[in-house]
């Protein structure tokens, strides 16, 4: 009987730490929670005395002819038990009957009890200073691109998803949301300055500038990824494409664009098209309603045909009302 409560007892302190940790991290907003809580949760069940006992592993025969589950050897270490006790400890209340060390069926009540099972108590452990100070490096962690718009911008409430990111300006360095370009035609373009395709340049300025009376946008993103022919600084490059194309359309600080961290808009292009860029000048088209239609790999000009007439019945749609 007692190897079974010592057991017990070892599991049950070690699943209440790390269910209070998930419980913790979820109070404190922490970044892709739903990803630790899955993480935790097997683990944090495995004291559940309501799961079926004919499931994995198999029960160890006890002194009393009953069966218990078999504590993994690190956590039955009296070190481990005493390392995660005091976090264990903050979920119980104070009239806990567990604290009547004499009074052993309430001691087993208490194991089988949920641990800070009231909002409160749990809101209440999660400011604990032990739990505080053990969170403190995972909250540190920086926030994801788009966690950093939706903190950083006032969002208006019909911008697309996909338009729910900002970047950084080539010309100013200016921050801006990609929800002003909600309702608009999009034409994203990957770029690079020493490019056989450069030229295209020419191209998508001229289309611009005919039809962005009708609601289309060329948006470009230089790019250092395809045969490092985008080597310049962000100044340079505003100054490359202005000077010699004239370009008036909207460009954005250089990124990698094959890497989601640095830039979640081809990300997510890429996975809404099925197709990600393969060189420079890789052109992506977006409807009115934030949609991404369709993509054309770099030979595509953008006076060719089919990019046109796709573009002009796009236009031809009415925006969405906001």
């Amino acid at each position: 009987m007692n190897r079974k409560r010592s057991a017990l007892a070892a599991l049950a302190v070690a699943a209440a730490g790390v269910a209070l940790l998930a419980a913790a991290l979820v109070l404190r907003g922490f970044p892709e929670r739903g990803a630790v809580i899955d993480a935790v949760a097997p683990i944090a069940t495995l004291g559940d005395s309501g799961a079926d006992e004919t499931a994995g592993d198999a029960l160890v025969p006890g002194d009393d002819g009953g069966g218990f589950l078999p504590v993994p050897a690190p956590l039955d270490d009296s070190r481990v038990v005493d390392a995660v006790a005091p976090l264990a400890k903050l979920s119980c209340l104070r009239d806990d009957p567990a604290g009547d060390q004499d009074d052993t069926a309430a001691q087993d009540a208490a194991l089988d009890a949920p641990l800070a099972s009231w909002p409160a108590d749990a809101q209440r452990t999660a400011a604990e200073p032990l739990v505080t100070a053990a969170l403190a490096p995972l909250t540190a962690l920086p926030l994801s691109q788009s966690e950093r718009t939706a903190a950083a911008v006032d969002l208006p409430v019909d911008c697309p998803p996909l338009l729910r990111e900002q970047f950084n300006r080539l010309q100013t360095g200016e921050p801006q949301s990609l929800c002003q370009f909600r309702g608009k035609v999009l034409l994203v373009v990957n770029t690079a300055s020493y490019c056989g395709y450069t030229g295209q340049y020419a191209g998508l300025e001229a289309l611009y500038r005919r039809y962005k009376g009708r609601g289309l946008v060329v948006v470009g993103f230089p790019s250092n990824d395809f045969g490092g022919q985008e080597p310049g600084t962000n100044q340079e490059i505003a100054q490359f494409c202005r000077l010699t194309y004239g370009v008036q359309f909207p460009m954005f600080e250089k990124s990698s664009v094959t890497k989601v961290s640095s830039n979640p808009l081809f990300a997510a292009l890429s996975a809404a098209t099925g197709v990600a860029p393969q060189w420079n000048f890789y052109k992506y088209v977006v409807d009115r309603t934030g949609r991404p239609v369709a993509g054309f790999d770099s030979r595509t000009t953008p006076n060719d045909p089919k990019l046109v007439r796709l573009i002009e019945q796009l236009l031809a749609n009415r925006a969405p009302e906001g």
